[in-house]
């Protein structure tokens, strides 16, 4: 449960609708979401946090309120993958304050460079139930794995990220990945860049866990557009099992981005058998919905956003002109800005599509519960010598 005393401290138009929307997440959990337990069982996820947060785009910045959801949302997990942490990262201490000190986190630096994106990594986690082991680390291939691509060898584009819990009898290896997307087609070099470095980090934690007693958890944001495609089929290529991500993971539920995969072992990685085992949280289906009701409480926002992007454009077009350089895609920015600002239609679109997403997010967490209590089983090998748990 978050810390809910600082709602006391928002204007009451504001309170309530945080209060409400708080109020329909946490129904949504516990309609959708397995009941999480003191020591049976884990509650593991996965969730790219769009550009969280430092409004490059001009489409936030985030209000508290959204923290205050995004709080809610983290703490449906006992530890959680999250993707796009930027550079500041006072927005996620914010949220942290709001987990309270049972939530503990560790992310990696920023990942510089063009494809880097300036971004982090890292795992959000319940100390109660989940124990770090002191073993954390960036996934660097070896010189004769690297990705290679027509012109070099290369490493990842986002260095992944690996370390090391321990929740219950289960010891795991949590690796978390942000891959290359680049151009969708199939014939680009970017498409065959993605799909090599799905293959890369499978194969290289596919490696280590033949020679480990800890079981792998391979998750976050693999920019696979349908589980068919080779993107999609290069996790179970390396071995991996992954969850039946079935509606989609991205906010119009139509794109299998994100994935949770593990590497299959006997009395190792064992997913509870339930209709709540696994799935996707719709949290646009509780708050910032797309609906005008919605709208019509967040379009101050919204058009504030819209008049920055439109004063931002006129300033680019007339540094254009002053520098006697082509203005046409300056000129074609203002006129957007300036035709979405006088028109409902498209500023509702704007909502749906773009602003909401960069309050929450344009992806959807993914949970999977595992059964990490093993103790029958081990008593059984006690007794009569047939079962060795991986994780003792």
């Amino acid at each position: 449960m978050i810390h809910y005393w600082p709602l006391k401290r928002l204007d009451t138009k504001t309170r309530k609708r945080t209060v409400a929307g708080l109020e329909r997440i946490r129904k949504l959990v516990a309609d959708v979401m397995p009941p999480r337990t003191l020591r049976s069982t884990l509650v593991l996820g996965t969730w790219n946090i769009r550009n969280f947060d430092d409004n490059r785009f001009g489409d936030g910045p985030r209000m508290e309120e959204s923290l205050y959801y995004i709080a809610e949302v983290i703490s449906a997990f006992d530890i959680i993958a999250i993707q796009e942490i930027c550079r500041d990262m006072t927005p996620l201490k914010k949220v942290m304050r709001l987990l309270g000190t049972s939530y503990d986190y560790i992310v990696t630096d920023v990942t510089e460079g063009r494809s880097g994106n300036i971004e982090r990594l890292g795992f959000i986690y319940n100390t109660d139930k989940v124990r770090f082991r002191n073993v954390a680390g960036e996934i660097v291939l070896p010189w004769k794995d690297q990705i290679s691509d027509v012109t070099k060898k290369r490493q990842f584009a986002r260095t992944p990220f690996s370390c090391a819990f321990q929740s219950g009898w289960f010891r795991f290896i949590f690796s978390t990945v942000h891959i290359y997307y680049g151009k969708q087609s199939k014939n680009s070099e970017e498409y065959k860049r993605r799909v090599s470095e799905i293959n890369s980090v499978a194969r290289f934690l596919a490696n280590r866990a033949k020679s480990e007693k800890d079981n792998h958890i391979l998750v976050g944001d693999f920019n696979i557009d349908k589980k068919s495609d080779p993107s999609g089929n290069a996790l179970a290529k390396q071995g991996f099992e992954t969850t039946q991500n079935i509606i989609g993971s991205n906010s119009k539920k139509n794109k299998f981005y994100d994935q949770i995969s593990w590497i299959p072992r006997d009395n190792a990685v064992q997913r509870i058998d339930s209709d709540r085992s696994e799935g996707t949280l719709d949290v646009f289906s509780a708050v910032l919905q797309e609906t005008q009701k919605d709208f019509k409480s967040y379009s101050p926002f919204v058009i504030a956003s819209l008049e920055k992007k439109l004063t931002k454009a006129r300033a680019e077009l007339t540094a254009a002109k002053k520098k006697n350089k082509p203005t046409k895609k300056k000129q074609q920015a203002v006129d957007k800005w300036k035709t979405m600002l006088a028109d409902p239609d498209q500023q509702f679109e704007y909502y749906v599509d773009k602003w909401r997403t960069f309050q929450m997010s344009d992806h959807l967490p993914l949970w999977v519960e595992l059964d990490v209590d093993f103790s029958a089983e081990y008593l059984t090998s006690l007794k009569d010598g047939t079962f060795t748990p991986l994780s003792e």
